[in-house]
């Protein structure tokens, strides 16, 4: 996202898919949780869970939210039950492979050891159960051989009144042919997949709003020029970043600040890193602190935070001890904790 800090911290290694992009619009993704309306006792467990936007919901299956403490199925109905009410579903389930199972010949060879290992010790017994075994086998072959012999006359006999068009019947119904079962899964795994495709909920086309600059480099340095290539900013900074609400962060020699689309640098550029401006209000940082000024570059929060957040409907999240807290602009005193 566009607001993201533009000093690069550190990521922690996620249990989440980071290849999944929920198919729902980038501005609804980031909107707050309270959206939903939820319960005040799931939103509390979500946020401690570190899920703030409609986007930390969609990119989680339903396992994923069972890793949250004392998270429970009824909560989980509720989120579902919430982003069913705004046409958005959760990240489908990943399909479990089937266990593998045993092959036929594995199996008989376990029997088998399992034979062996309650034989009788004593030559004479294991003697006379082979005998036993060979005649019980010759009986078996006789037996079967007669058997073969009655049933391939009843085939025949039943072969010559068998009406011609049994076989057109069989090649029209997949499920009776006992030769070609592939031909049947076939069909079935195909059907499948198209039920599967109607289920899924349909990608909105997402429009992705086009600045009239567009970013240039010479000699490694970043500046800006029209979309028919006239130069408007000379490139005299070692990073340029996406004009919002007509101010633009650039960075020079590790610093950050702001200039506007003339070109001119409207606040100075002495920050140790910053975020883009939202509703009026950028988050700055200054050592290993931060707050948040407005375009006048009054500060308005004071630098107490270790992290926070872009500003949607007048507040944003932020981070002191280890805690993540809801602030109000308007308020900015009485923070609501998230323990």
């Amino acid at each position: 996202m566009g607001n993201n800090y533009h000093h690069k911290p550190k990521k922690k290694k996620s249990f989440l898919d980071e290849s999944y992009v929920p198919p729902y619009d980038a501005e609804l993704l980031s909107k707050s949780i309270d959206i939903l309306k939820l319960s005040d006792a799931v939103k509390e467990k979500l946020q401690k869970g570190g899920i703030n936007t409609i986007f930390d919901v969609v990119r989680r299956c339903e396992k994923d939210f069972y890793r949250i403490p004392t998270f429970d199925k009824r909560n989980l109905g509720e989120v579902k039950s919430a982003l069913n009410n705004k046409r958005m579903r959760l990240k489908p389930n990943p399909e479990v492979a089937p266990a593998p199972q045993k092959a036929e010949g594995q199996r008989e060879k376990v029997q088998e050891q399992k034979g062996q290992e309650n034989k009788p010790s004593n030559k004479n017994a294991q003697q006379q159960k082979r005998e036993d075994k060979g005649v019980k086998k010759e009986n078996n072959r006789t037996q079967n051989g007669a058997s073969n012999k009655n049933e391939n006359r009843t085939r025949d006999k039943h072969q010559d009144t068998k009406p011609q068009n049994a076989r057109a019947e069989q090649a029209k119904n997949p499920k009776n042919q006992k030769g070609d079962k592939s031909a049947y899964e076939a069909i079935s795994e195909k059907r499948t997949k198209e039920e599967r495709e109607k289920l899924r909920p349909k990608r909105p086309e997402v429009v992705h709003p086009s600045d009239k600059y567009i970013k240039i480099n010479k000699n490694g340095k970043w500046g800006f020029a029209t979309r028919d290539g006239k130069e408007v900013i000379k490139p005299d900074y070692d990073e340029v970043y996406l004009f919002k609400e007509d101010y633009c962060c650039v960075e020079k020699e590790e610093k950050f600040g702001f200039i506007n689309r003339e070109g001119e640098i409207v606040i100075p550029i002495e920050y140790d890193g910053a975020m883009s401006f939202s509703e009026g209000y950028a988050c700055v940082f200054k050592g290993e602190h931060c707050g948040y000024i407005d375009k006048q570059n009054n500060l308005v929060i004071d630098y107490q935070f270790d992290a926070g957040t872009a500003v949607i409907d007048g507040n944003c999240r932020v981070k002191r001890l280890g805690k993540w807290g809801e602030l109000y602009i308007a308020n900015p005193n009485e923070i609501r904790w998230i323990v």
